[in-house]
């Protein structure tokens, strides 16, 4: 396999901007890896955060928790977190997460 297709696979099996680290192209890398870092935790932090809310406003007996009330729980913070958020959030890390695949093939080829 060449440069390019390792690299480019990298990218889109691993995280973005892994494959511009292969080709140690790491400030570059980093462009791609940071904001889809930071955008991925900002989501899983407005989801928990949300989540736990929910739990501290109905809490659970201990030992009554059911694997059915984690699903709810979990669906009622998915469903309070704001749509366009998260929608905005998940459009931009998955062009990211595209633009970084193209990028790493592209410079493959250059190698």
């Amino acid at each position: 396999m060449d440069k390019a297709k390792k690299a480019a696979l990298y990218s889109a099996l691993l995280f973005p901007g892994w494959g511009q680290f292969y080709l140690k192209r790491y400030k570059r890398g980093l462009i791609f890896f940071l904001p889809v870092l930071m955008g991925s935790i900002a989501l899983v932090w407005s989801v928990v955060r949300v989540g736990s809310a929910i739990i501290q406003a109905s809490p659970f007996k201990k030992g009554t928790v059911q694997p059915a009330d984690i699903i709810r729980v979990s669906v009622d913070a998915l469903k309070s977190v704001d749509f366009s958020y998260l929608l905005m959030m998940l459009l931009l890390i998955a062009a990211l997460w595209i633009l970084s695949i193209i990028d790493a093939y592209q410079l493959g080829k250059k190698c």
